[in-house]
């Protein structure tokens, strides 16, 4: 995303110098099935810092235009071996962007002519694929091709399929292992997407993954509209696919802004803009948690270093003195906490319910006290987790948080739309918000294990604390009693034993 978009989210955190947390030992991720944390790199060779981080995916970009841009089927691979060489060797899972923001000069004088073209693309692709072939890397065709269409091509949805069914049978055909990714639209961009599944996007059932940006739509909470997109773009691949299996939905760029308190935000992108970094840290913990339990196997955060409206995980490099932002050490920490495919990490065994401790006619004085700060229903979120550890124990992972946008003692007053713009004014919090909600998790089906271990993991503007847990038997299960705020509190549950046989628990969340 190189272009300011503004959407909005409110709560989470993580870690600050960055002490690496001491959290439950982690499994070894099956290289063919790694977890979803990855980080689009704008500052590239930076290895050691992105570990640091635990990143898992990196999403990289090679351009038609600098690599065949001499003469027809001429291909200058120098930068792109060093850059994709560079992750690969140092342990990393590569999601490669194909771009196609600008024409290969040596196809400038015929840029009219759309068969050319296109067919100049396809061999590109398959001739990339060809040289890194066996190299696990998944192949994502184009980067938001509404927002950059490459003169006038790729604003056309049809033009766009057709591009891509070429070039997915010619990247198969040159290494028949490969993964590919096509759409990689702007936001959830339903029209787009609609008309190119239209145009047989899938017909030839090259295509392993959809793509789709989650800078969220501006009518919704920060991470509320995911299980409705997510859902929505399924569907849709399902119903496209021709009886085969549909490719699957990643994430390959989101992220948010942080603009100067108050100021306006712009109309059409104003939930993708913060004003505090705790609000920043905040949402990404809350959009990762969703994506997990949405069993969205890559999630690409935007971005890796150096500002950007305040997008970057670090303030500027690793060599700076300020080293992570907030949301950087956040990402670091629930990385390590959650580092498996989410796939592997559904809980499908112990049920997990959150619900206030107040009574429904305090919580209703408080919301009405609150106005405009929580719209979502319901409030309290809650999403939960089952891996192994690497000594073979069941954990139990838990992340709950209040749908409320209140940060650093201030909360949301008032939102107002102006033409292009949305005005926001906050307000000091008053005892009377609802901002830290005293909340009892109850998790059932928990009579015939043995537990190791409770913790409790809360995070304040990127510093972790951890504590001990306790768990109370009742009669629905065991519980545990938690303060809820905008930013999610983890609680990780070590069993002293292993696997069970999966039941037909569906966990209600």
């Amino acid at each position: 995303m190189r272009q300011l978009k503004t959407l909005c989210t409110a709560g989470a955190c993580v870690i600050a110098s960055y002490v690496a947390p001491t959290f439950a030992a982690s499994s070894n991720a099956d290289a063919a099935e790694p977890g979803s944390w990855g980080v689009n790199v704008q500052t590239p060779y930076r290895g050691p810092a992105l570990i640091k981080l635990n990143v898992q995916w990196v999403r990289v970009a090679i351009g038609w235009k600098k690599i065949e841009s001499t003469s027809a089927g001429h291909y200058d691979w120098t930068d792109a071996d060093k850059l994709l060489n560079y992750y690969l060797d140092n342990g990393f899972h590569v999601l490669c962007n194909l771009n196609l923001e600008q024409i290969s000069p040596a196809y400038a004088g015929q840029s009219a002519n759309q068969r050319v073209v296109l067919k100049a693309i396809a061999n590109w692709m398959g001739a990339t694929a060809l040289r890194y072939k066996g190299k696990g890397i998944v192949w994502e065709l184009g980067n938001e091709p509404e927002t950059f269409p490459m003169g006038n091509y790729w604003n056309h949805a049809d033009t766009y399929a057709q591009m891509a069914k070429a070039a997915a049978s010619a990247i198969k055909h040159s290494d028949s292992s490969a993964k590919v990714a096509a759409l990689s639209i702007a936001w959830m961009d339903r029209g787009f997407a609609t008309k190119a599944l239209a145009a047989g996007l899938l017909d030839g059932g090259n295509i392993d993954y959809l793509s789709f940006h989650g800078y969220h739509r501006k009518t919704l909470e920060p991470e509320s509209g995911l299980v409705d997109d997510v859902t929505w773009l399924r569907e849709q691949a399902a119903a496209n696919s021709g009886g085969k299996t549909p490719p699957d939905v990643i994430d390959s760029e989101d992220g948010y802004a942080i603009l100067p308190f108050e100021s306006p935000k712009v109309n059409t992108s104003w939930r993708t803009s913060v004003y505090t970094e705790d609000a920043q840290a905040a949402y990404l913990a809350r959009h990762y948690l969703e994506e997990m339990y949405l069993r969205i196997p890559i999630s690409i955060w935007y971005k890796d270093m150096f500002g950007d409206h305040g997008f970057s995980l670090y303030y500027a490099d690793e060599k700076d003195p300020r080293g992570l932002r907030p949301s950087g050490r956040i990402y670091g920490a629930l990385a390590e906490l959650l580092p498996d495919n989410p796939a592997a990490m559904q809980n499908t065994q112990f049920s997990v319910a959150v619900k206030a401790k107040t009574s429904a006619s305090d919580a209703a004085k408080a919301l009405a006290f609150a106005r405009a700060a929580v719209s979502q229903d319901p409030q309290l979120i809650v999403r939960s987790f089952l891996r192994l550890n690497a000594a073979g124990q069941r954990v139990l992972v838990i992340g709950a948080w209040n749908a409320i946008e209140a940060f650093d003692g201030k909360i949301l007053a008032s939102r107002t739309f102006n033409g292009t713009q949305v005005s926001e004014k906050w307000r000091d919090v008053t005892p009377n918000d609802p901002v830290s909600i005293p909340s009892r998790i109850t998790i059932g089906s928990m009579n015939s294990v043995s537990i190791k271990s409770t913790r409790v993991i809360t995070f304040q503007h990127g510093d972790a604390t951890a504590r001990n847990g306790t768990l109370e038997p009742t009669t629905e299960g065991k519980t545990i009693d938690l303060t809820l705020t905008s930013t999610p509190t983890m609680v990780d549950i070590t069993f002293t034993g292993g696997p069970v046989a999966p039941s037909d628990l569906r966990v209600a969340q």
